[in-house]
């Protein structure tokens, strides 16, 4: 069983989105510049001896960031954000119980978010058009979220999670009966990595913890007769890494989930047309790894999943066109592992994926859908999975899973 992360989703807003909302004959016009030259740091440390209540623990650090809608009303945009400086959002939960109260609580249940986002950019739409032009880039800079448990003799009663998110370039939108008119640029030389580490006695409850490191992102969602056209071209140098590692003495339900993507893009369509030209170029180091570990355990799962481009558009109506283009010369190295003594069941996954793309069109009636589709992956793509049992155990399943280049193409019909 394969455990989602939680991911800066296609129309997830971060900041409060602005609406403008007038008469049909009115307008709104936008143009932004954002630079972000020096470093933006975001830190929190916690010291827990006993807490039998939630612990919650929430740190952010973006260096741009641009909201903003229409609704009843056409629209302008013209976007550009430009990042040179660190972005650094860390956490650190320290349990200082001793040795003998290793049944102290460090939190029932334990939550904790760390998120850093380099630039960001998103807006809504609604019962109007949107024409929008985006550009975001950043330098050799470092976009890091770290989060780390340190607590070898306190236990967690009730579930929880800990998610570490690092995205450099972020573009979103969300159109409810409307018209999305997008081209967008993304280029990112910085180190996208998200980190998140767990040392813990005892945890007899269900808990994930999970690590999501994106270089680009670009994604769009329509609930409600939306009709879009995207022009996007993303770049990345700069390496992208995830990483998680959990170590428990008895953890009854406990999954790692590691997930790095250098370039996503993420395109939804309800009830109109979907239109997108699209191309994905990765020369950057891509690195997922989970690691988990318990001596006494219940059920373990331990998954990690990496891609150089991945490219997702999906319509739920007729007309679909689709123009992908996508070139991988980075390496893709993916490893899942888990290492128990006496328990019961061990799930282990790895993925790795030079280029990945999937597009579909009307499930339930006929489609119209022209594809146009070129993969190249020069570079080497890697996935490993681990299990070690020093004692006993009652099942263990594992899969590890490299590929180079896959696409896939949808269409169903009606049967008329």
């Amino acid at each position: 069983m394969r455990v989602r992360a939680k991911i800066l989703a296609a129309g997830t807003i971060l900041a409060t989105a602005a609406l403008a909302t007038a008469a049909t004959s009115q307008s709104l016009d936008i143009t932004n510049t954002q630079v972000q030259l020096g470093d933006v740091f975001s830190t929190q440390t916690l010291n827990v001896v006993e807490n039998y209540d939630v612990l919650k623990v929430e740190t952010s650090a973006h260096g741009n960031g641009m909201a903003g809608g229409n609704k009843a009303v056409d629209a302008t945009l013209s976007s550009n954000q430009t990042l040179s400086g660190n972005v650094v959002s860390s956490a650190t939960v320290n349990g200082t119980a001793a040795a003998e109260d290793y049944r102290k609580s460090l939190g029932t249940p334990l939550y904790i978010t760390g998120q850093a986002v380099g630039n960001y950019g998103a807006f809504t739409t609604e019962d109007g058009k949107l024409v929008s032009n985006t550009n975001q880039a950043a330098g050799a800079v470092n976009v890091h979220a770290d989060n780390q448990v340190n607590s070898p003799n306190n236990s967690i009663y009730d579930s929880g999670e800990i998610n570490s998110v690092a995205v450099v370039n972020h573009q979103a939108y969300q159109v409810t009966n409307g018209r999305l008119e997008a081209t967008a640029a993304q280029d990112s030389q910085a180190e996208a990595r998200a980190r998140t580490g767990v040392v813990l006695h005892y945890s007899p409850s269900p808990n994930l913890y999970t690590a999501t490191a994106q270089n680009n992102y670009y994604g769009s969602n329509s609930t409600d007769r939306g009709s879009q056209e995207h022009v996007v071209t993303q770049n990345v140098t700069g390496r992208t890494e995830s990483y998680v590692s959990a170590n428990a003495g008895n953890a009854w339900n406990m999954a790692t989930q590691s997930d790095a993507s250098a370039n996503t893009i993420s395109l939804y369509n309800t009830g109109g047309s979907l239109v997108t030209a699209t191309d994905q170029t990765n020369r950057g180091q891509v690195q997922a790894q989970s690691v988990l570990t318990a001596y006494e355990y219940g059920e373990a799962h331990s998954s990690a999943s990496g891609v150089g481009n991945n490219m997702v558009a999906g319509n739920n109506d007729k007309y679909v066109n689709i123009d992908v283009g996508q070139f991988n010369a980075g390496p893709i190295d993916v490893q899942a592992s888990f290492e128990g003594h006496d328990g019961y069941d061990a799930y282990v996954s790895s993925e790795a994926t030079g280029n990945s793309a999937y597009a579909y069109a009307c499930s339930e009636c006929q489609a119209d859908m022209t594809v146009k589709g070129t993969q190249i992956n020069n570079a080497d793509v890697s996935a490993t999975s681990n299990v070690n049992i020093t004692g006993s155990g009652r099942a263990i399943v594992s899969s590890a899973k490299a590929i180079g280049n896959t696409a896939t193409y949808y269409v169903s019909g009606n049967g008329k």
